[in-house]
């Protein structure tokens, strides 16, 4: 067993070292794991959402992909109804599951003092690198 001061201080480094190696390799893993998640983010559909007025009785939900992949599957919830059961949609035969890459889709809705726009939108959809993406937000001018 080791008694002098040296010898102790010797140990003491030497597991430092150790436990300063073990740690770099862990950040390492993190770091490449993060930069593949980045490069398959950037490849992905993104959709985002917003209400834009349209005229004075009306507006438009907007839901853009500004991602680089299509959107498919797309499922719109407005205030928990589907869009197309919504009573402020204005041509509820309209469905759109894909949405391409740097596109939009739009829906016309009906504004009026008894009819005010929704308050919140969620979407659902799938892409090339994964399923049940999600997005919500509330909704207003």
């Amino acid at each position: 067993m080791p008694q002098s001061p040296e010898s102790w201080a010797l140990i003491i480094s030497i597991l430092a070292i150790g436990i300063s190696i073990i740690i770099w390799l862990k950040s390492h893993n993190i770091d490449r794991s993060r930069r593949d998640d980045e490069k398959r983010d950037q490849k992905s559909a993104v959709l985002k959402a917003y209400l834009e007025r349209h005229q004075a009785s009306m507006g438009k939900i907007v839901i853009d992909n500004i991602g680089q992949s299509e959107a498919r599957d797309v499922q719109v919830i407005l205030d928990g109804t589907p869009i197309l059961k919504h009573k402020s949609i204005l041509d509820p035969t309209k469905s759109h599951p894909i949405i391409g890459p740097n596109s939009q889709v739009v829906y016309k809705i009906n504004v009026a003092k008894d009819l005010p726009p929704p308050n919140h939108i969620e979407l659902s959809w799938d892409d090339d690198h994964a399923t049940g993406k999600t997005y919500g937000n509330s909704l207003s001018y």
